[in-house]
């Protein structure tokens, strides 16, 4: 008797936001648990989370804003992947690898995801420096 395969097909952004999800609780809870918390480490979970949220939600979309959505999410999570090496970066490939293939898969203009990456920079150094270490 021969068992049907079934296959599962996941869109790969909702798998990066599945992926940034679940490194920013496991970020959250080692970091609480060795009680050196602050805002920095609130910034860093936050600005993951909501890579998770545009990445998801440019999914459904090929507008422009979606785009720009798509490239920033991207962008953030390469940031904090290239800026946590040491650390928690690691764990952040599995959310970025999806959703670069996200973002190469769109018809997405340059102009869009130049824009995006800046404001992925843009907001990871503005967050760096008005948050205390």
């Amino acid at each position: 008797m021969r068992l049907p395969r079934i296959a599962v097909l996941v869109h790969p952004a909702y798998a990066a936001a599945f992926c940034a999800f679940a490194v920013g609780g496991l970020y959250l809870a080692v970091i609480a648990q060795q009680g050196n918390g602050g805002s920095r480490v609130a910034f860093v979970a936050a600005s993951l989370a909501a890579a998770g949220v545009a990445a998801a939600a440019s999914a459904g979309s090929d507008a422009l804003p979606a785009s720009l959505a798509a490239a920033w999410a991207v962008t953030t999570l390469w940031i904090w992947v290239v800026l946590g090496l040491a650390s928690i970066g690691i764990l952040i490939v599995p959310a970025a690898v999806p959703a670069t293939v996200a973002l190469t898969h769109r018809q997405a203009p340059a102009a869009a995801v130049a824009a995006g990456m800046a404001l992925g920079f843009l907001t990871a150094v503005a967050g760096l420096a008005w948050t205390p270490a």
